[in-house]
């Protein structure tokens, strides 16, 4: 073989070295692209993570609000259909004792032995208050009735000690979280008014058709109101005369 051909030969050989050096490995721009891609996957992959896993805290924690309702809703439905219409004592106008807001509801309850015992209260007629605290929780407060009383001046919140004193009944916690409370009333003045709703019912000689309560929990969610039918009739509390055909408070 000339010298000439062992020449081409030789830099035929040096170019598939080379060929085939290139084709085994990456530059510099390949590797940069490479790792930014995958970067970029990775981040399309933790923000998919993340907005699955605030979407299922969001629904857990709606889900959980509304198991707190329903239950907040067989609770006071119970509470309210045991409401009684007692009337105010030594008073020129016998009003009934009920006294509602739109952010606060009192009345007379005739705690029956089943409900008092599950309640931690003692049966007969209860004081009862329902209010909204500050820090958002949402409770039921109850004190023995004083047959003697003219308005609800004597209807106190309860303290820690009183409650452990065993002076008043350990109050209800209905739930937490409650950024506000709206409760509306239906009814009418007289038989010939039209029934309506209202922000307030007090100093009536009737109780309300209709209650609704609604309540806003936290990050502005409003849950669905609650409409209660009170079942007991305004003169089941009050002695009617023959004279003025008049309720006046029956004699305890």
């Amino acid at each position: 073989m000339s010298a000439r051909r062992r020449m081409l030969a030789h830099k035929n050989s040096h170019r598939r070295r080379r060929s085939v050096g290139r084709q085994a490995g990456f530059t510099l721009i390949e590797m940069l692209l490479a790792i930014s891609l995958l970067a970029m996957m990775m981040g399309m992959i933790y923000a998919s993570l993340n907005v699955g896993i605030r979407a299922w805290d969001a629904g857990d924690s709606r889900v959980a609000e509304a198991s707190n309702w329903r239950m907040v809703e067989r609770f006071m439905r119970r509470e309210l259909a045991q409401v009684f219409p007692t009337r105010w004592r030594g008073v020129a106008q016998p009003n009934i004792a009920f006294e509602g807001t739109a952010t606060s509801l009192r009345y007379v309850s005739a705690l029956n032995l089943d409900a008092a015992l599950q309640n931690g209260a003692s049966g007969g007629l209860q004081w009862a208050e329902l209010a909204l605290l500050d820090g958002g929780v949402l409770q039921l407060n109850r004190q023995v009735f004083d047959t003697a009383a003219q308005d609800f001046s004597g209807l106190v919140s309860p303290s820690a000690d009183a409650v452990a004193n065993g002076a008043l009944a350990t109050p209800v916690r209905l739930m937490d979280g409650v950024r506000g409370l709206e409760i509306a009333y239906f009814g009418a003045d007289s038989d010939l008014a039209e029934p309506t709703w209202r922000d307030e019912w007090r100093d009536m000689q009737r109780l309300p058709a209709l209650i609704r309560i609604q309540v806003s929990v936290e990050r502005g969610r409003s849950v669905p109101p609650i409409v209660f039918a009170l079942k007991t009739g305004e003169e089941a509390g009050c002695m009617q005369t023959n004279f003025t055909r008049q309720c006046s408070a029956r004699v305890r």
